[in-house]
Parts: structure tokens; sequence; C-alpha cells
């Protein structure tokens, strides 16, 4: 790093402050650059002569200024650009890069946003920035310069940036300001809807969930239900056959026997005279249907009790008359 004595005597060769160096700006391991002759207003493509008048930044607005003094590096050293404390303090924002390289040679280019409340009015000759050089160890590539800048005069590119640049009025700003607190006012009270809203749903949610949970156990139970019917039904269905086949037997032994008591009825008007006969016969064919629907039954019901068949009726022995 250099001091002070290396400053003034590379300036005073020409070198580091090729013009307008003064010793009053030397500091102790730094030098203060300061504003020159001409300067921009963002939003306004005509440039201030700055010999003539001040230059006057509105709060919210750019500016743009070219240094006094003239910089010329040799390839071994680089400076590094730093903000003057006042101009924090009056809220103003240097705009700039923060290194020059090796070998450069022309004027600096500096940008300045005023973020304070009141106007701000800037002299020429004011104190914008210090540099501080740096020895390096070779030298390094030299960089081309710029010709505007070499000569002390904006850039197209940067008058035409400055022209476009939008103004933020302080008015402005207080009203872009208040809006932003309301949008987060909104904001906040959308976050306080937001919560009544989702405690009912979650209420809701845990209803559903507890719901839910009451749908398996039915759904279990109507599973076991329809097992238990389904059982009934094949049983019934089982039952149901074997009754019917009953109901056809006994529909047939009724009829046949409804046949042969008819047929009986026409036999024992022609020989009536055997009327002991008749009744023996009748009791035979009671026994016979009674032994019938015996066998039915234990045909449907094979697990079931045996029931007794009584034992036959012996007719009695007639005399021949």
């Amino acid at each position: 790093m250099l001091v002070a004595e290396d400053i003034a005597a590379m300036a005073q060769a020409g070198r580091l402050i090729s013009r307008e160096f003064d010793d009053k700006s030397l500091q102790a391991t730094s030098y203060d650059l300061r504003i020159g002759e001409r300067a921009i207003v963002g939003g306004d493509s005509n440039e201030t002569d700055l010999r003539k008048q001040r230059l006057v930044i509105e709060p919210g607005s750019y500016a743009g200024v070219i240094s006094l003094e003239k910089v010329k590096l040799p390839n071994n050293v680089f400076a590094q650009i730093g903000s003057k404390r006042k101009f924090s303090y009056d809220g103003l924002i240097l705009l700039s890069g923060s290194v020059i390289d090796p070998g450069y040679e022309g004027y600096l280019l500096f940008g300045l946003y005023n973020a304070s409340t009141k106007k701000v009015v800037l002299p020429m000759r004011t104190k914008i920035c210090n540099v501080v050089f740096h020895r390096l160890a070779k030298e390094a590539k030299p960089v081309n310069p710029d010709p505007y800048l070499l000569n002390g005069e904006f850039p197209p590119e940067f008058l035409k940036q400055m022209a476009n640049a939008e103004v933020l009025p302080w008015a402005r700003i207080n009203e872009e300001v208040r809006r932003i607190q309301e949008l987060a006012k909104d904001v906040l009270d959308l976050k306080a809807q937001y919560n009544d809203v989702l405690r009912p749903i979650k209420d809701l949610t845990d209803n559903i969930g507890r719901v839910n949970n009451e749908v398996l156990v039915l759904t279990k139970q109507v599973e076991a239900v329809s097992g238990q019917v389904g059982k009934l039904e094949q049983f019934g269905q089982t039952n149901a056959q074997i009754v019917n086949e009953i109901a056809v037997s006994v529909k047939a032994l009724t009829t046949t026997v409804t046949d042969h008591a008819r047929e009986l009825r026409d036999v024992g008007a022609k020989v009536g005279k055997y009327g002991v006969l008749w009744t023996i016969f009748w009791a035979l064919v009671l026994i016979g249907v009674s032994v019938g629907l015996t066998l039915l039954v234990r045909r449907a019901f094979p697990d079931g009790p045996q029931p007794k068949v009584p034992p036959p009726v012996t007719a009695p022995q007639q005399k021949q008359p």
C-alpha cells in the first residue's frame, strides 16, 4: 500500500494523479477525489456546468458526476475506491465500482443517489470518495482507456441511461411506503382470517376421521351379518327343498289314498254284507299311510329320532256261516 509520500512523489512525476493533484486531498494512505466540472441529473438529458451552478439532487433522484482529478496508473499499481463518511450522513449513496485497474488512464465516472428526505446541493470540488493505491509484484496487462472519459466527457451510453432514468420524488416515496404498509396490514388481516377459517376446517377434518373409523367398524359388522345371512339363505334353501319334496310326496300319497278310498267305497257298497272286512281293510290303509309319512320324515331328517311303528292290527277270525 502506498503512503502519502509515495503518492505525492508519483503524482509530481505525472503518475497516479496526473491532473488537479492537491496536497489538501492527500491522506496518510489514500487520496480524496473531488467532483469536477460536469454533472447530469437523472430524467434530464442536459448536462450541468458546475463552474456556473451547483448540483442539486432531489430526494429519490439520481445524478452522475465526473471526477476533477485525472488518474493515470502504472501497470504495476491498482487502486481501491471507498466512500466518504460525510456522504452517508447526508443520505447520499455512491454508485461506483470498487477497483481501478492497473494501467487505467482517464477521469472517473460516479453515480449518486439521494436516499434522504431533503434535497442535496453539491458544488464543484466537493470530496466524493477516497482511493487507496496498491503496488503489484509485477506488471499487469494494461486496459484500454475509454475515449470519452480520457477527455473528461460523459459516455453517450451513460447519458442515454440517465435521460431515461425514472426519478422518484420523495412525496411519491412516502406514498409507496404507505401503500406497502397498508399491504402489510392487509396481509396480516388475511392471515388472521385464514387462521379463523382453518380452525373449523381442522375440526371438520377430525370429525371426518372419526366418521371414517365408525364407517369401517360398521362395514366389518355388515360383512359379518352378510356372511350369517348367506349361511341362513343356504340353510333355508336346503330346508325349503326338503319341505317341497315332503309336500310333493304327501300330495301324491293323499291323491293315491283318495283314489283308493273312492274305489273301496265303491267296493264296500257292493259287498256291504262284509262290514267287518271293510273295517279291517281301512285299518290297514291307515297303518300304511302312517308308515309312509314316517319314512318321509326320516328321509328329510335322517338324524332325528326314529318314530315307533305300531304293530299291525290282526283282524279277528270269523266263523263261516
